[in-house]
Protein backbone atom coordinates (compact mmCIF):
# COMPACT_ATOMS: atom_id res chain seq x y z
CA UNK A 1 0.00 0.00 0.00
CA UNK A 2 1.29 3.74 -0.28
CA UNK A 3 -0.59 4.55 2.29
CA UNK A 4 1.28 4.40 5.98
CA UNK A 5 -0.19 4.38 9.29
CA UNK A 6 0.31 7.93 9.92
CA UNK A 7 -1.92 8.99 7.33
CA UNK A 8 -4.49 6.76 8.07
CA UNK A 9 -4.65 8.78 11.30
CA UNK A 10 -4.79 12.51 9.71
CA UNK A 11 -7.22 14.89 8.71
CA UNK A 12 -8.70 14.11 5.01
CA UNK A 13 -7.98 17.07 3.82
CA UNK A 14 -4.29 16.75 4.76
CA UNK A 15 -4.50 13.12 2.69
CA UNK A 16 -5.28 15.24 -0.32
CA UNK A 17 -1.32 16.70 -0.13
CA UNK A 18 -0.12 14.31 2.01
CA UNK A 19 -0.97 11.27 -1.31
CA UNK A 20 -0.02 13.74 -3.63
CA UNK A 21 3.67 13.87 -3.08
CA UNK A 22 3.35 10.85 -1.77
CA UNK A 23 2.87 8.86 -5.27
CA UNK A 24 5.11 11.29 -6.52
CA UNK A 25 8.22 10.49 -4.37
CA UNK A 26 7.41 6.59 -4.30
CA UNK A 27 7.17 6.06 -7.99
CA UNK A 28 9.99 8.58 -8.77
CA UNK A 29 8.70 11.40 -9.83
CA UNK A 30 10.44 13.48 -7.41
CA UNK A 31 13.91 12.24 -6.68
CA UNK A 32 16.26 12.01 -3.73
CA UNK A 33 17.61 15.97 -3.21
CA UNK A 34 14.80 17.59 -5.35
CA UNK A 35 13.03 19.87 -3.95
CA UNK A 36 9.04 20.60 -3.59
CA UNK A 37 7.29 23.87 -4.68
CA UNK A 38 6.95 26.72 -1.91
CA UNK A 39 4.05 26.23 0.68
CA UNK A 40 2.48 29.50 -1.60
CA UNK A 41 2.21 27.54 -4.83
CA UNK A 42 1.20 24.26 -2.71
CA UNK A 43 -1.63 26.68 -0.97
CA UNK A 44 -2.85 27.77 -4.69
CA UNK A 45 -2.92 24.39 -5.86
CA UNK A 46 -5.15 22.60 -4.00
CA UNK A 47 -7.02 26.25 -2.84
CA UNK A 48 -5.97 25.22 0.79
CA UNK A 49 -5.03 27.14 3.86
CA UNK A 50 -0.98 27.49 5.08
CA UNK A 51 -1.90 25.22 8.17
CA UNK A 52 -3.18 22.17 6.01
CA UNK A 53 -0.42 22.24 3.43
CA UNK A 54 2.20 22.58 6.70
CA UNK A 55 0.12 19.77 8.27
CA UNK A 56 0.79 17.65 5.19
CA UNK A 57 4.58 18.13 4.95
CA UNK A 58 4.62 17.42 8.67
CA UNK A 59 3.25 14.18 8.14
CA UNK A 60 5.74 13.50 5.03
CA UNK A 61 8.44 14.57 7.20
CA UNK A 62 8.00 12.30 9.84
CA UNK A 63 7.50 9.41 7.35
CA UNK A 64 10.74 10.00 5.80
CA UNK A 65 9.78 11.83 2.65
CA UNK A 66 11.24 15.08 3.26
CA UNK A 67 12.82 17.52 5.38
CA UNK A 68 11.48 20.48 6.43
CA UNK A 69 13.39 23.68 7.09
CA UNK A 70 12.67 26.95 7.76
CA UNK A 71 12.23 29.53 5.07
CA UNK A 72 13.44 26.82 2.31
CA UNK A 73 11.36 24.28 0.00
CA UNK A 74 11.61 20.92 1.27
CA UNK A 75 14.03 18.60 0.28
CA UNK A 76 13.17 14.79 -0.78
CA UNK A 77 15.31 13.00 1.75
CA UNK A 78 13.48 9.50 0.12
CA UNK A 79 15.85 7.22 -1.41
CA UNK A 80 13.55 4.95 -3.65
CA UNK A 81 14.43 1.51 -4.39
CA UNK A 82 14.02 1.45 -8.38
CA UNK A 83 13.60 -1.96 -8.55
CA UNK A 84 10.05 -1.37 -6.37
CA UNK A 85 8.59 0.90 -8.32
CA UNK A 86 6.79 -1.64 -10.27
CA UNK A 87 5.73 -3.84 -7.69
CA UNK A 88 4.55 -0.62 -5.59
CA UNK A 89 2.34 0.15 -8.60
CA UNK A 90 0.90 -3.26 -9.28
CA UNK A 91 -0.31 -3.30 -5.29
CA UNK A 92 -2.03 -0.32 -5.46
CA UNK A 93 -3.89 -0.20 -9.16
CA UNK A 94 -4.77 -4.28 -9.69
CA UNK A 95 -7.33 -4.29 -7.00
CA UNK A 96 -8.67 -0.77 -8.28
CA UNK A 97 -8.75 -1.79 -11.84
CA UNK A 98 -12.55 -2.02 -12.27
CA UNK A 99 -13.16 0.63 -9.58
CA UNK A 100 -10.77 2.89 -12.30
CA UNK A 101 -13.30 1.73 -15.08
CA UNK A 102 -16.41 2.64 -13.20
CA UNK A 103 -15.06 5.92 -12.01
CA UNK A 104 -14.00 6.86 -16.10
CA UNK A 105 -17.67 6.22 -16.82
CA UNK A 106 -19.44 7.93 -13.84
CA UNK A 107 -16.73 10.95 -14.36
CA UNK A 108 -18.61 11.71 -17.76
CA UNK A 109 -21.93 12.08 -15.58
CA UNK A 110 -20.45 13.74 -12.49
CA UNK A 111 -17.31 15.75 -13.65
CA UNK A 112 -17.56 16.62 -17.02
CA UNK A 113 -20.98 18.39 -17.20
CA UNK A 114 -20.01 20.97 -14.44
CA UNK A 115 -16.63 21.46 -16.22
CA UNK A 116 -18.43 22.25 -19.84
CA UNK A 117 -21.41 24.25 -18.30
CA UNK A 118 -18.76 26.53 -16.16
CA UNK A 119 -16.43 26.73 -19.26
CA UNK A 120 -18.97 27.64 -21.49
CA UNK A 121 -20.16 30.72 -19.26
CA UNK A 122 -16.80 32.08 -19.08
CA UNK A 123 -16.18 35.63 -20.54
CA UNK A 124 -12.60 36.44 -22.25
CA UNK A 125 -11.45 38.53 -18.75
CA UNK A 126 -12.42 35.13 -17.09
CA UNK A 127 -9.91 33.52 -19.61
CA UNK A 128 -7.19 35.77 -19.11
CA UNK A 129 -7.51 35.72 -15.19
CA UNK A 130 -7.26 31.78 -15.42
CA UNK A 131 -4.24 31.81 -18.03
CA UNK A 132 -2.28 33.70 -15.31
CA UNK A 133 -2.98 31.76 -12.63
CA UNK A 134 -2.29 28.66 -14.41
CA UNK A 135 1.59 30.39 -15.30
CA UNK A 136 1.91 31.49 -11.78
CA UNK A 137 2.24 27.86 -10.44
CA UNK A 138 5.57 25.85 -11.07
CA UNK A 139 4.60 24.08 -14.54
CA UNK A 140 6.00 20.63 -13.57
CA UNK A 141 4.52 20.77 -10.50
CA UNK A 142 0.60 19.43 -11.05
CA UNK A 143 -0.23 18.67 -14.61
CA UNK A 144 -1.34 21.24 -16.30
CA UNK A 145 -4.72 19.09 -17.67
CA UNK A 146 -5.36 18.95 -13.61
CA UNK A 147 -4.46 22.45 -12.90
CA UNK A 148 -7.03 23.62 -15.40
CA UNK A 149 -9.63 21.24 -14.85
CA UNK A 150 -9.68 22.44 -11.24
CA UNK A 151 -9.65 25.84 -11.72
CA UNK A 152 -12.65 25.38 -14.49
CA UNK A 153 -14.54 23.77 -11.41
CA UNK A 154 -13.53 26.20 -9.18
CA UNK A 155 -16.20 28.51 -10.99
CA UNK A 156 -19.09 26.96 -9.39
CA UNK A 157 -17.48 28.03 -5.49
CA UNK A 158 -19.05 24.85 -4.28
CA UNK A 159 -16.42 22.56 -2.16
CA UNK A 160 -18.19 19.47 -2.19
CA UNK A 161 -17.47 19.30 -6.27
CA UNK A 162 -13.69 20.39 -5.38
CA UNK A 163 -13.82 17.37 -3.41
CA UNK A 164 -15.25 15.24 -5.50
CA UNK A 165 -12.56 16.38 -7.94
CA UNK A 166 -9.26 15.47 -5.61
CA UNK A 167 -11.23 12.58 -3.96
CA UNK A 168 -11.29 11.17 -8.13
CA UNK A 169 -8.17 12.02 -8.98
CA UNK A 170 -6.19 10.55 -5.46
CA UNK A 171 -7.68 7.17 -6.10
CA UNK A 172 -6.87 6.89 -10.32
CA UNK A 173 -3.53 8.75 -8.67
CA UNK A 174 -1.66 7.91 -12.27
CA UNK A 175 -2.30 11.64 -13.10
CA UNK A 176 -0.01 12.38 -9.82
CA UNK A 177 2.15 10.93 -12.18
CA UNK A 178 2.29 13.18 -15.71
CA UNK A 179 3.19 16.38 -15.97
CA UNK A 180 6.99 16.91 -16.53
CA UNK A 181 6.43 15.49 -19.96
CA UNK A 182 2.77 16.14 -20.18
CA UNK A 183 2.30 17.03 -24.24
CA UNK A 184 0.28 18.39 -25.97
CA UNK A 185 -2.16 21.62 -24.10
CA UNK A 186 0.34 24.29 -22.79
CA UNK A 187 -0.38 27.88 -21.18
CA UNK A 188 0.60 29.48 -24.79
CA UNK A 189 -1.99 27.03 -26.74
CA UNK A 190 -4.70 27.59 -24.38
CA UNK A 191 -4.73 31.27 -25.40
CA UNK A 192 -5.00 30.10 -29.03
CA UNK A 193 -8.38 28.47 -28.07
CA UNK A 194 -9.91 31.51 -27.03
CA UNK A 195 -10.38 32.30 -30.82
CA UNK A 196 -11.77 28.65 -31.08
CA UNK A 197 -14.89 26.95 -30.36
CA UNK A 198 -12.78 26.26 -26.95
CA UNK A 199 -14.91 23.98 -25.05
CA UNK A 200 -15.37 21.55 -27.68
CA UNK A 201 -11.51 22.06 -28.59
CA UNK A 202 -10.65 21.42 -25.00
CA UNK A 203 -12.56 18.93 -24.31
CA UNK A 204 -11.24 16.62 -27.46
CA UNK A 205 -7.75 17.31 -26.02
CA UNK A 206 -8.36 16.45 -22.97
CA UNK A 207 -9.98 12.93 -23.84
CA UNK A 208 -7.12 12.45 -26.01
CA UNK A 209 -4.47 12.72 -23.36
CA UNK A 210 -6.79 11.17 -20.78
CA UNK A 211 -6.93 8.20 -23.16
CA UNK A 212 -3.82 7.69 -23.84
CA UNK A 213 -2.59 7.69 -19.41
CA UNK A 214 -5.68 5.10 -19.26
CA UNK A 215 -4.50 2.76 -22.09
CA UNK A 216 -0.74 2.91 -20.61
CA UNK A 217 -1.90 2.30 -16.91
CA UNK A 218 -4.12 -0.87 -18.31
CA UNK A 219 -1.38 -2.44 -20.42
CA UNK A 220 0.39 -2.46 -17.11
CA UNK A 221 -2.85 -4.09 -14.78
CA UNK A 222 -3.11 -6.44 -17.26
CA UNK A 223 0.52 -7.84 -16.81
CA UNK A 224 0.76 -7.39 -13.33
CA UNK A 225 -1.59 -9.96 -11.22
CA UNK A 226 1.11 -13.12 -13.13
CA UNK A 227 4.22 -11.03 -13.18
CA UNK A 228 3.93 -9.59 -9.40
CA UNK A 229 1.60 -12.73 -8.28
CA UNK A 230 -1.18 -10.79 -7.43
CA UNK A 231 -4.00 -13.26 -8.17
CA UNK A 232 -6.09 -12.44 -5.60
CA UNK A 233 -6.06 -8.94 -4.38
CA UNK A 234 -9.38 -7.93 -2.60
CA UNK A 235 -11.48 -5.02 -4.95
CA UNK A 236 -10.92 -1.54 -3.60
CA UNK A 237 -13.87 0.36 -4.42
CA UNK A 238 -14.13 4.48 -5.03
CA UNK A 239 -15.63 6.20 -1.70
CA UNK A 240 -16.07 9.83 -1.24
CA UNK A 241 -14.95 11.30 1.91
CA UNK A 242 -16.36 14.82 1.86
CA UNK A 243 -13.43 16.49 4.34
CA UNK A 244 -16.69 17.94 6.87
CA UNK A 245 -15.98 16.95 10.22
CA UNK A 246 -19.61 16.90 11.03
CA UNK A 247 -20.97 15.08 8.32
CA UNK A 248 -22.15 12.10 10.57
CA UNK A 249 -24.70 14.13 12.81
CA UNK A 250 -25.48 15.76 9.49
CA UNK A 251 -26.49 12.38 7.29
CA UNK A 252 -28.01 10.76 10.97
CA UNK A 253 -30.41 13.63 10.99
CA UNK A 254 -30.87 13.53 7.07
CA UNK A 255 -32.33 9.80 7.85
CA UNK A 256 -34.19 10.48 10.48
CA UNK A 257 -35.78 13.69 9.46
CA UNK A 258 -36.54 11.34 5.72
CA UNK A 259 -38.31 8.65 8.47
CA UNK A 260 -40.27 11.65 9.98
CA UNK A 261 -41.79 12.76 6.48
CA UNK A 262 -42.47 9.30 5.54
CA UNK A 263 -44.66 8.70 8.04
CA UNK A 264 -42.38 6.58 10.30
CA UNK A 265 -42.21 9.00 13.30
CA UNK A 266 -45.51 11.33 12.20
CA UNK A 267 -45.90 14.94 14.18
CA UNK A 268 -46.77 14.14 17.91
CA UNK A 269 -45.75 10.84 18.20
CA UNK A 270 -41.77 10.55 20.45
CA UNK A 271 -38.85 9.22 19.35
CA UNK A 272 -37.50 5.73 20.32
CA UNK A 273 -35.50 5.79 23.62
CA UNK A 274 -31.84 6.57 23.54
CA UNK A 275 -30.60 3.68 23.67
CA UNK A 276 -32.82 1.96 20.79
CA UNK A 277 -31.43 4.59 19.01
CA UNK A 278 -28.41 3.88 19.55
CA UNK A 279 -28.73 0.20 18.63
CA UNK A 280 -31.23 1.32 15.60
CA UNK A 281 -28.37 3.60 13.93
CA UNK A 282 -25.36 2.31 15.22
CA UNK A 283 -23.74 5.13 16.64
CA UNK A 284 -22.96 5.81 19.80
CA UNK A 285 -24.89 8.00 22.70
CA UNK A 286 -23.24 10.90 22.50
CA UNK A 287 -23.67 11.18 18.71
CA UNK A 288 -27.29 10.28 19.02
CA UNK A 289 -27.84 12.68 22.05
CA UNK A 290 -25.66 15.62 19.54
CA UNK A 291 -28.10 14.10 16.27
CA UNK A 292 -31.55 15.21 18.48
CA UNK A 293 -29.67 18.55 19.92
CA UNK A 294 -29.45 19.33 16.10
CA UNK A 295 -32.76 18.26 15.75
CA UNK A 296 -34.28 20.63 18.29
CA UNK A 297 -32.49 23.48 17.09
CA UNK A 298 -34.11 23.66 13.83
CA UNK A 299 -37.42 22.87 14.88
CA UNK A 300 -37.84 19.27 13.95
CA UNK A 301 -38.42 17.88 17.64
CA UNK A 302 -38.37 18.56 21.14
CA UNK A 303 -37.17 17.17 24.52
CA UNK A 304 -38.94 16.99 27.49
CA UNK A 305 -37.73 15.44 30.79
CA UNK A 306 -39.10 12.65 31.81
CA UNK A 307 -40.98 11.37 28.55
CA UNK A 308 -38.81 11.76 25.92
CA UNK A 309 -38.28 13.31 22.61
CA UNK A 310 -41.74 14.32 20.57
CA UNK A 311 -41.39 15.30 16.73
CA UNK A 312 -43.09 18.61 16.30
CA UNK A 313 -41.77 20.52 12.71
CA UNK A 314 -42.29 23.71 14.43
CA UNK A 315 -39.97 26.57 12.36
CA UNK A 316 -37.77 28.46 15.31
CA UNK A 317 -35.98 31.74 14.52
CA UNK A 318 -32.63 30.42 13.34
CA UNK A 319 -29.73 32.58 14.06
CA UNK A 320 -27.69 31.69 11.41
CA UNK A 321 -24.42 33.48 12.40
CA UNK A 322 -23.83 30.54 14.37
CA UNK A 323 -21.20 28.30 12.49
CA UNK A 324 -23.17 25.32 13.13
CA UNK A 325 -25.84 26.39 11.07
CA UNK A 326 -23.94 27.97 8.27
CA UNK A 327 -22.28 25.40 7.74
CA UNK A 328 -25.40 22.81 7.41
CA UNK A 329 -27.27 25.74 5.54
CA UNK A 330 -23.98 25.33 3.08
CA UNK A 331 -23.74 21.33 3.17
CA UNK A 332 -27.64 22.12 1.64
CA UNK A 333 -27.21 24.66 -0.98
CA UNK A 334 -23.80 22.82 -2.42
CA UNK A 335 -25.69 19.51 -2.60
CA UNK A 336 -28.61 20.56 -4.42
CA UNK A 337 -26.43 22.77 -6.60
CA UNK A 338 -24.42 19.73 -7.32
CA UNK A 339 -27.66 17.41 -7.85
CA UNK A 340 -29.03 20.01 -10.12
CA UNK A 341 -26.24 19.94 -12.34
CA UNK A 342 -25.84 16.03 -13.09
CA UNK A 343 -29.17 14.82 -12.26
CA UNK A 344 -30.55 15.22 -16.41
CA UNK A 345 -27.14 13.36 -17.51
CA UNK A 346 -27.50 10.49 -14.38
CA UNK A 347 -31.42 10.32 -15.14
CA UNK A 348 -30.77 9.47 -18.76
CA UNK A 349 -27.88 7.19 -18.33
CA UNK A 350 -29.36 4.94 -15.43
CA UNK A 351 -33.07 5.24 -16.85
CA UNK A 352 -32.08 4.11 -19.62
CA UNK A 353 -30.44 0.89 -19.05
CA UNK A 354 -33.90 0.02 -17.20
CA UNK A 355 -35.99 -2.78 -18.02
CA UNK A 356 -39.56 -1.92 -18.35
CA UNK A 357 -40.45 -3.66 -14.94
CA UNK A 358 -38.16 -0.90 -12.91
CA UNK A 359 -39.85 2.29 -14.97
CA UNK A 360 -42.95 0.86 -13.99
CA UNK A 361 -42.04 0.53 -10.44
CA UNK A 362 -41.09 4.37 -10.29
CA UNK A 363 -44.10 5.03 -11.90
CA UNK A 364 -46.02 3.40 -9.69
CA UNK A 365 -44.48 5.00 -6.32
CA UNK A 366 -45.11 8.77 -8.35
CA UNK A 367 -48.12 7.91 -8.72
CA UNK A 368 -48.84 6.85 -4.91
CA UNK A 369 -47.34 9.95 -3.26
CA UNK A 370 -49.31 11.67 -5.79
CA UNK A 371 -52.56 10.10 -4.47
CA UNK A 372 -51.97 10.28 -1.09
CA UNK A 373 -51.08 13.77 -1.12
CA UNK A 374 -47.47 13.62 -0.33
CA UNK A 375 -45.87 14.58 -3.58
CA UNK A 376 -42.87 16.42 -1.27
CA UNK A 377 -41.39 12.43 -1.03
CA UNK A 378 -40.78 12.31 -4.35
CA UNK A 379 -36.79 13.40 -3.42
CA UNK A 380 -36.83 10.36 -1.52
CA UNK A 381 -38.30 8.42 -3.78
CA UNK A 382 -36.26 9.00 -6.91
CA UNK A 383 -33.30 9.07 -5.60
CA UNK A 384 -33.60 5.77 -3.58
CA UNK A 385 -34.40 4.79 -6.75
CA UNK A 386 -30.66 6.16 -8.55
CA UNK A 387 -28.81 5.11 -5.65
CA UNK A 388 -30.48 1.39 -5.63
CA UNK A 389 -30.28 0.99 -9.52
CA UNK A 390 -27.80 3.22 -11.44
CA UNK A 391 -25.42 0.55 -12.75
CA UNK A 392 -22.43 2.68 -12.10
CA UNK A 393 -21.20 2.00 -8.43
CA UNK A 394 -19.58 5.64 -8.13
CA UNK A 395 -22.58 7.36 -9.17
CA UNK A 396 -24.30 5.26 -6.48
CA UNK A 397 -21.86 6.21 -3.81
CA UNK A 398 -21.74 9.99 -4.65
CA UNK A 399 -25.18 9.98 -5.25
CA UNK A 400 -25.84 8.52 -1.72
CA UNK A 401 -23.95 11.25 0.11
CA UNK A 402 -25.49 14.07 -2.21
CA UNK A 403 -28.82 12.74 -1.54
CA UNK A 404 -28.76 12.82 2.15
CA UNK A 405 -27.20 15.78 2.69
CA UNK A 406 -29.97 17.73 0.36
CA UNK A 407 -32.53 15.72 2.39
CA UNK A 408 -30.54 17.07 5.48
CA UNK A 409 -31.03 20.32 4.63
CA UNK A 410 -35.07 20.56 2.81
CA UNK A 411 -37.23 20.54 5.78
CA UNK A 412 -35.84 23.28 7.90
CA UNK A 413 -35.34 25.34 4.24
CA UNK A 414 -39.24 24.56 4.44
CA UNK A 415 -39.82 25.50 7.76
CA UNK A 416 -37.97 28.80 7.25
CA UNK A 417 -40.68 29.66 4.40
CA UNK A 418 -43.55 28.74 6.49
CA UNK A 419 -44.92 26.29 4.05
CA UNK A 420 -47.91 24.82 5.57
CA UNK A 421 -49.05 22.38 2.64
CA UNK A 422 -45.92 21.19 1.38
CA UNK A 423 -47.73 18.72 -0.82
CA UNK A 424 -48.93 21.54 -2.85
CA UNK A 425 -44.81 23.19 -3.60
CA UNK A 426 -44.50 19.70 -5.21
CA UNK A 427 -47.81 18.11 -6.44
CA UNK A 428 -47.65 19.86 -10.04
CA UNK A 429 -43.76 18.50 -10.77
CA UNK A 430 -44.50 14.74 -9.40
CA UNK A 431 -47.15 14.66 -11.26
CA UNK A 432 -45.57 15.51 -14.75
CA UNK A 433 -43.11 13.39 -13.76
CA UNK A 434 -45.55 10.42 -13.20
CA UNK A 435 -46.98 10.88 -16.39
CA UNK A 436 -43.79 11.60 -18.95
CA UNK A 437 -42.67 7.88 -17.02
CA UNK A 438 -45.74 6.52 -18.00
CA UNK A 439 -45.70 7.27 -21.77
CA UNK A 440 -41.69 6.62 -21.18
CA UNK A 441 -40.66 10.11 -22.37
CA UNK A 442 -37.10 10.04 -19.59
CA UNK A 443 -35.88 12.91 -21.57
CA UNK A 444 -38.79 15.09 -20.51
CA UNK A 445 -38.73 13.05 -17.37
CA UNK A 446 -34.82 13.98 -16.82
CA UNK A 447 -35.93 17.76 -17.97
CA UNK A 448 -37.92 18.02 -15.09
CA UNK A 449 -36.30 16.78 -12.26
CA UNK A 450 -33.32 19.37 -13.67
CA UNK A 451 -35.73 22.41 -13.04
CA UNK A 452 -36.97 21.15 -10.05
CA UNK A 453 -33.38 21.36 -8.42
CA UNK A 454 -32.82 24.18 -10.01
CA UNK A 455 -36.24 26.04 -8.50
CA UNK A 456 -34.52 24.41 -4.79
CA UNK A 457 -31.36 25.65 -4.85
CA UNK A 458 -32.76 29.50 -6.18
CA UNK A 459 -34.87 28.91 -2.62
CA UNK A 460 -31.59 28.83 -0.57
CA UNK A 461 -30.74 32.31 0.97
CA UNK A 462 -27.01 33.06 -0.42
CA UNK A 463 -24.41 32.36 1.35
CA UNK A 464 -23.07 34.38 3.86
CA UNK A 465 -20.54 37.05 3.60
Amino acid sequence: MLQSETTNKSNGLCRLVYDYYETRIRFGFYKFGDSLPPISQICAVFHLGRATVRSALAMLEKDGYIRNEERKAAAVTFQADFSLFGENAAKYYVPRKEGILDFNESGRLLIVPLWETALRSWKEEKWRQILRDLDAVIPDDVPLTVKFYMNVLSTWDNQLILSLFWEGIRYLRFPYLSGRDEPRITVQELEEVLRKDHVSFLKQEFEKLYKEMVQGLFSFIEQAPERYHLMDMEPVPFRWNIHRQPQIRYMLASRIIREIMSGTYPVGSYLPSLPQMKERYGVSLTTIRRVLCLLETFGVTKSFQGKGTQVCMEPPELDFSRTELRESLQLYRESVQFLALTVRDVSLYTLGRMTEEKLGELQERLFKICQQKQSYLCFDVYFTFLVKECPLAVVRECYNKLSGLAAWGRPFMLLQMRVNNLDMMYSESAARMAGYLQNRDLEAFSAEWEKLLEREEKRCPPPAA
